[in-house]
């Protein structure tokens, strides 16, 4: 009886040990790694052990990406905002350029003079019986108006007549932001009745 109860329990006891003759979990050959830390392979590169073999950054790598951040977007936003009030410059230049040629078509066309209205403080402009008005982009301002009939407050008065000749005037156009780099001239000719748009920066 006590042979056969050694013989069972000599049994139980194969069955329970790990084949290999190693440590559970670890293969014959190779000594058990701690989890949770770095090691190296063979190649040399660092490979994570931790539960889930994530990457982790340091507070001194995110404090170096931020600045890097930082440094670009100082760079590029005002070359950003500088290229888009430039746009914006044109784009009224060639709105009051547009308009000069309507009113000395209109004149010809007519025989009767007419007339545009530009008001620089309320950076807007009108055509005779408000035929045609604009008020211009907030990034570009009606600067000074030279020749023409003042009225005051900012008004000014340019005549366009039958023959084609106008009072003449010249229009500066420039950027709300930086008024000193975005700059364009309106040029009406008084005896021709031509139109030219020229760089006005000082």
């Amino acid at each position: 009886m006590n042979a056969r109860h050694s013989a069972w329990e000599a049994g139980a006891a194969r069955r329970q040990a790990p084949r290999g003759g190693g440590r559970a979990g670890v293969r014959p050959g190779r000594a058990a790694e701690p989890r949770g830390r770095w090691t190296r392979s063979a190649r040399g590169a660092r490979a994570p052990h931790g539960p889930r073999g994530e990457f982790a950054f340091t507070l001194l790598e995110m404090m170096v990406v931020l600045v890097i951040v930082a440094i670009g977007s100082a760079l590029v936003v005002p070359m950003v905002e500088g290229g888009y009030e430039a746009r914006e410059v044109r784009r009224a230049a060639r709105q009051i350029a547009s308009t000069m040629h309507y009113c000395r078509g209109e004149a010809v066309a007519l025989g009767q003079p007419q007339e545009l209205v530009i008001d620089a403080l309320e950076n807007s402009i009108h055509t005779t019986g408000w035929g045609r008005w604009a008020v211009l982009t907030d990034r570009a301002v009606i600067e000074d108006v030279h020749g023409g009939q003042a009225f005051g407050d900012g008004v000014v008065q340019i005549l366009f007549f039958p023959n084609g000749s106008t009072s003449g005037a010249e229009v500066i156009i420039a950027g709300r932001r930086d008024r000193s780099e975005h700059r364009l001239s309106v040029a009406l000719d008084p005896l021709l009745g031509t139109i030219h748009v020229g760089d006005a920066t000082r």
